[in-house]
């Protein structure tokens, strides 16, 4: 069966402690930092445990040949709104879990199709991905639970999901640059269309559109035909706007 990972409740300001503290403590003094701070948050033990190694799989952790894009996010980190940079843990939490990614995207097609989702539709779909089994309800839960809490969507009864009123506005670079990368992942391809990046479901909470001139042309190349513009990136170039 395939990994799960993202089982508990995570918020904004956890996420936002440990980006702060990246480059300035030790692997082991943040842990112990982390454990300190979760105390205000989370007074189980287990679920402590939980939340901590997910928050420092999003930002501290991270995959090999991610590390860049975390270091060039956490240097320019200042210069998003406080909006987009909710987006920005957004954003790095779909690059840390799968989970993560496949429930936000299943849940932005139901948007597109109504404007009410239930839990219980979600909770089928990642159970047919997953395997049926209670952690991946669990799981499903904790993903609601975390991006209610970040103001990405409102829970109008139990178990039944609307969007806010207005979505988040991207504006910054930055993050439009993140969200190729974020695609690219979820596609597993170092290819992808200009309107699939415009139009894709996992990035339903945003306002935005991305053109060619918000890309790194030196990671990424477009290459345009009678149909469709392509970005194309390439691995070997690090990351950067």
């Amino acid at each position: 069966m395939k990994p799960v990972g993202f089982d508990q409740k995570i918020q904004l300001h956890q996420l936002d402690f440990v980006l702060k503290n990246i480059g300035k403590v030790s692997n082991n003094e943040m842990h112990s930092l982390l454990d300190h701070y979760l105390l205000n948050d989370i007074q189980g033990p287990a679920s402590r445990r939980c939340a901590h190694a997910i928050i420092m799989k999003i930002w501290w952790s991270v995959e090999q040949h991610h590390t860049l894009i975390r270091d060039y996010l956490v240097s320019n980190y200042s210069l998003l709104s406080s909006q987009e940079k909710g987006s920005l843990h957004w954003c790095m939490t779909t690059l840390a879990y799968p989970f993560f990614r496949e429930q936000v995207n299943y849940l932005g097609k139901n948007f597109r199709m109504a404007d009410e989702v239930r839990s219980k539709t979600v909770v089928a779909e990642m159970k047919n991905l997953y395997g049926d089994r209670r952690r991946v309800e669990v799981a499903t839960g904790a993903v609601f639970a975390s991006i209610k809490n970040w103001g990405f969507i409102n829970m109008i009864k139990p178990g039944v999901y609307m969007l806010p009123n207005e979505k988040v506005n991207i504006d910054s670079p930055i993050l439009k640059q993140l969200m190729v990368e974020v695609l690219m992942e979820h596609l597993q391809t170092d290819s992808v269309s200009l309107e699939m990046v415009n139009n894709s479901a996992i990035f339903f909470p945003f306002n935005y559109h991305i053109s060619i001139g918000d890309l790194a042309q030196d990671r990424f190349s477009i290459v345009r035909n009678i149909r469709d513009t392509f970005i194309e990136r390439n691995p070997k170039i690090p990351y950067s706007v």
